[in-house]
């Protein structure tokens, strides 16, 4: 264990988070329809045990503890499954040990940057470029740990699970992976509440609804946060625009047509696909935009955590050309849904009395990126693209919030920028967008 727990030593102080060793074994439970998808071997591991059993309750008191009563011995390998079991165990310390190697060399990098040894532009691509790698690593070791599981026990891939769900919880970053490996966990016998909860948001970013709800009936409601108990109400609303919009995205992929932007950021990048069609003035306005670097270099202004990042202030400076404001497309009948990744034309904010939350056709240069899904976002805003590739870059966005009081030596987190956005793929012409006067 101590290459494993010195691996997980490094992670912890990267991210920053506490650590936590959970040594619970694997237990191969079922999981729904998701695990269903997995290879055959998985699969039929799994169709022998997929009656009758149920999610655990968490305790709500062990959050962030080691769980004594979640310690199992590990399960004895099914015939015929060692050999593979033991070449994925060392394709996981593989990967865990170049790992290490790239963390030990961004700690290097920054160590002599921030004591001048070599200070400079140069040296801060060099950092982030290994921070990068060492993003894409742990990710890598992450599905390694993972393949793991699937078919038997290992100690330290539970151990290095444990630690990453526990940051992905924390910086919000749901996906299908995060939800099987929390998932598996818990039919292990982990009760962490923090399990359930990064559990049940994966459930429901990925369209496992059936999941979702067996997972939020299994925390009472006075232990859960207000981004749960908000899912756990739209439920069924959600489930409705997720197969909706999944339609439409199975079309859009076959096609493989809408233009793409790619945004450069602080964080590392990410890729966005625009939804033309259904916001032609929003898309058409929003690339006018990008290419003439109005983007570049502006911050993402509002980060609040479960809810949306927010970047495209304008200056307002006499003349300035991105105040234009384009006309509503969210009346439209083909209108998209404010799923997870969803992009949004933000519009002026309503402070009067008024049953309608913002300005008609206000919307500008300002978008939002939505971190969780928003029932009916698209009631009074227009939704025109959705984040494709790179949503964790998005999730690592610093948190920032202009109008929230800082106490007293809160220290302020410098927010996140776009250093550089641009199209890597657009229509020949575009429409001519349509400006409010």
């Amino acid at each position: 264990m101590s290459n494993g727990l010195a691996v997980c030593s490094a992670i912890q102080s990267l991210l920053q988070i506490p650590y936590c060793l959970l040594c619970v074994a694997l237990c191969l439970m079922p999981l729904g329809d998701l695990l269903a998808q997995q290879a055959p071997v998985e699969a039929e591991l799994v169709e022998s045990e997929a009656q009758g059993e149920s999610v655990a309750e968490p305790n709500a008191e062990s959050v962030g503890e080691p769980n004594a009563e979640a310690v199992a011995e590990p399960q004895e390998v099914p015939e015929g499954y060692q050999e593979e079991l033991d070449r994925r165990i060392k394709f996981f310390q593989q990967l865990r040990l170049e790992l290490e190697d790239a963390i030990t060399k961004q700690r290097e990098i920054y160590i002599k940057y921030a004591n001048r040894e070599q200070y400079g532009p140069k040296y801060r691509r060099a950092y982030s470029d290994e921070r990068n790698r060492s993003r894409i690593m742990m990710s890598k070791v992450y599905d390694a740990a993972l393949d793991i599981l699937r078919i038997g026990f290992d100690e330290e891939a539970i151990t290095y699970m444990v630690t990453m769900l526990q940051h992905r919880h924390t910086m919000g970053f749901y996906d299908r992976q995060t939800l099987e490996g929390a998932a598996r966990l818990i039919d292990g016998g982990s009760n962490l509440q923090y399990m359930f909860e990064v559990a049940a948001r994966s459930a429901v970013v990925c369209g496992q609804f059936d999941m979702a709800k067996q997972l939020y009936e299994a925390v009472p409601d006075e232990d859960q946060k207000e981004i749960d108990l908000r899912l756990e109400y739209s439920l069924e609303d959600l489930r409705k625009e997720y197969e909706a919009e999944e339609k439409l995205r199975a079309a859009e992929f076959e096609s493989d047509q809408l233009p793409r932007v790619k945004f450069k950021t602080t964080q590392g990048d990410f890729v966005a696909e625009l939804f033309i069609d259904q916001a032609p003035t929003a898309v058409s306005r929003f690339i006018q935009l990008v290419e003439e670097g109005f983007y570049d270099g502006k911050d993402f202004f509002q980060v609040i955590e479960h809810l949306l990042a927010l970047a495209g202030d304008p200056d307002f400076t006499p003349g300035d050309p991105s105040v234009k404001f384009l006309v509503d497309e969210h009346t439209r009948p083909d209108a998209r849904s404010g799923l997870r990744g969803a992009l949004v034309m933000a519009k002026v904010p309503r402070e009067d009395e008024s049953d309608e939350r913002f300005y008609p056709n206000s919307a500008s240069s300002q978008f939002a990126i939505l971190l969780t899904p928003i029932v009916d976002a698209q009631r009074d805003q227009t939704i025109f693209g959705s984040v494709i590739e790179g949503m964790e870059t998005v999730c690592r966005l610093n948190r920032v919030d202009p109008h929230e009081k800082k106490k007293k030596g809160e220290q302020e987190v410098p927010a996140d920028s776009i250093i550089e956005a641009t199209m890597i793929r657009r229509p020949d012409t575009l429409p001519a967008p349509e400006f409010f006067q």
